[in-house]
């Protein structure tokens, strides 16, 4: 990979975790908002901003894969693969880009995703929502940090290709 393409990705990861975070913003006020019985409509609304979350992040890893993994997954699950491949160093190529524990942390929010896709909203769930809301913040906070410090890791790789 040349040293142009290790810093168009930074720009880009840079580019998408800014874009992330402007949804856990919405996400924290929208919650700090809500009555403890919200209406379907702003249970639709925290629906929405939980699908962007996870949606976020999977373009982010998708990215990352095409980048310097040189393929996507393929099938039915790809998702499910997407996020397990994240969690594993190729050597010669990258280190892990996520740690299982925060792998882990955010199936919830992939689960979460394909339910919001194919159900209708009016079957949505409070409980399910605000638990996930609940915790956005905190496993945004371990992702943007693990993101961090994989983009120092390219920063390294840059160098070499310098």
């Amino acid at each position: 990979m040349s040293a142009q393409k290790f810093l168009l990705l930074r720009a880009d990861i840079d580019r998408t975790l800014a874009q992330v975070a402007a949804v856990v913003t919405e996400g924290r006020e929208t919650l700090e908002g809500l009555d403890e019985s919200p209406t379907t409509l702003e249970l639709r609304g925290i629906g929405s901003i939980l699908h962007d979350f996870y949606t976020g992040i999977e373009q982010l890893l998708e990215h990352i894969a095409s980048e310097l993994d040189g393929e996507i997954p393929v099938g039915a699950d790809w998702h499910v693969q997407l996020l397990g491949r994240m969690t594993s160093a190729i050597e010669s190529v990258r280190p892990a880009v996520l740690s299982s524990d925060l792998a882990d942390a955010l199936r919830p929010y992939l689960r979460f995703r394909h339910l919001f896709r194919n159900i209708y909203g009016t079957q949505l769930r409070w409980e399910l929502c605000r638990g996930l809301a609940t915790e956005m913040g905190d496993v945004w906070e371990k992702f943007h940090g693990e993101m961090e410090a994989f983009k120092d890791v390219l920063k390294s790789l840059h160098a070499g290709c310098s």
